[in-house]
């Protein structure tokens, strides 16, 4: 993961899973949230 992975998936923050988004849902609940976004900064740091 890149910080250009970072800012899109702030770009997705807080909606609901779609096939463009689907690569950010990190947890695999249907959401873009902040579960995810801790999940990928652990993965950048």
């Amino acid at each position: 993961m890149t910080l250009s992975d970072l800012l899109n998936l702030l770009s997705f923050f807080m909606q609901p899973v779609t096939k463009a988004s689907a690569m950010y849902d990190l947890n695999g609940d249907g959401l873009i949230s902040t579960s995810d976004l801790i999940i990928m900064l652990g993965m950048l740091g």
